[in-house]
């Protein structure tokens, strides 16, 4: 695949395909499942964190969130910063959005993920035209033109999906749009790439949660 990619995209490819960033590692091997019972457990930080950015899209909708963990710093060639690890919660999704243009390559760390592919981003092109269905260690890209409309939405029965994505304009795109587009009911708002924790920050507290939970002592307050 990476031969048939954009230049953007095969420099990206090269930072998130590989085997370098794993999801459970020697140092914390339940990282996954730590994620997924903390978004179960009512006093997991994912729950709460999840639960408070139901309104994020509009309407309250509890189902159209997702976590987005980052790694480093925003660097200005990216809507954000470029380096997020998203969590898909079991019948979580997105609304139809696109990537302010940016190109990104996305790897999927643990479950799976449906992906609906739309031609452009309008209240009238709602019927995707394509989807597509993504399995651990399966890598997807998205160029400035192609595969930019879509939405997401974690159609399994158990577990979360986990993806890492990494972001960046390409040289030709002199506009720089910092925001991710979406549509909300019948007009296009934007969205503010956010942060709910850094990647350091975050693997801490599940693994405390981890620790607290298989130890008897619960997980800590959301916070």
């Amino acid at each position: 695949m990476p031969g048939n990619l954009t230049s953007t995209c095969r420099q990206l490819y090269d930072n998130v395909a590989s085997e370098m960033f794993r999801l459970d590692t020697p140092d914390f091997p339940e990282f996954a499942q730590a994620i997924k019972e903390s978004i179960a457990d009512p006093n997991g930080w994912c729950h709460g964190t999840l639960a408070r950015k139901a309104e994020e899209f509009g309407a309250p909708d509890p189902d159209k969130t997702y976590l987005r963990i980052t790694l480093g710093q925003n660097q200005g060639d990216s809507p954000g910063v470029p380096f997020v690890m998203e969590i898909w919660p079991v019948g979580h999704y997105s609304p139809i959005h696109n990537h302010g243009g940016a190109e990104a390559v996305i790897k999927v760390l643990h479950g799976e993920i449906n992906v609906d592919l739309y031609r452009m981003l309008s209240p009238y092109h709602q019927a995707p035209f394509a989807t597509a269905v993504f399995e651990k260690d399966d890598v997807a890209w998205i160029s400035s033109r192609l595969n930019q409309v879509h939405k997401l939405i974690n159609r399994g029965t158990d577990e979360p999906c986990i993806t890492i994505q990494c972001y960046l304009y390409a040289e030709t795109n002199e506009v720089h749009w910092p925001y991710f587009d979406y549509l909300a009911k019948a007009k296009i708002a934007n969205f503010d790439p956010n942060s709910d924790d850094d990647y350091v920050s975050f693997k801490a507290r599940m693994k405390d949660e981890w620790q607290r939970r298989h130890s008897g002592g619960g997980a800590s307050q959301p916070g």
